[in-house]
């Protein structure tokens, strides 16, 4: 039992036995911007704030991310505003293996690269508009 569940009287049963990658959850602190990940349902809390995890939307015009295959990796960009005050925070890529976190910064480029093994989800994050996702097919690519 954690001490935020002792402090709050509710107990939380993680029914989610076995790890899957496509129960996905983010969470982003709004004090300190951290970003932490859980691959099922968490009591997660940062700051002294308990978190709830991001609710992701299907990626629209100006969250969406071009893939094009370059040798033996996978190049993801965000055409996004990367202004002090409004960009893109992260872009991730979940599959059946495992999850890969870019790390993305204001006045930097909207961009990453990944080595994809096998189709999955790709996971982008907008400081203004929340989480977008967009499912990546590796033999559409």
């Amino acid at each position: 039992m954690s001490a935020s569940e002792l402090i709050t009287g509710e107990y939380v049963i993680n029914k989610n036995v076995a790890c899957n990658m496509l129960r996905s959850k983010f969470y982003v602190c709004p004090v300190c911007g951290n970003i932490l990940y859980s691959c099922g349902e968490a009591m997660i809390s940062c700051c002294g704030i308990t978190l709830t995890p991001l609710e992701p939307e299907k990626s629209d015009g100006e969250h969406r991310a071009y893939v094009e295959k370059s040798d033996d990796e996978y190049f993801v960009s965000v055409n996004h505003c990367m202004s002090k005050e409004h960009y893109i925070s992260f872009i991730a890529f979940a599959h059946c293996n495992g999850i890969v976190l870019v790390k993305l910064y204001p006045e930097g480029d909207g961009q990453a690269r990944f080595q994809f093994r096998s189709s999955g989800t790709l996971y982008i994050y907008c400081n203004k508009h929340g989480l977008f996702t967009q499912k990546i097919e590796l033999n559409r690519i």
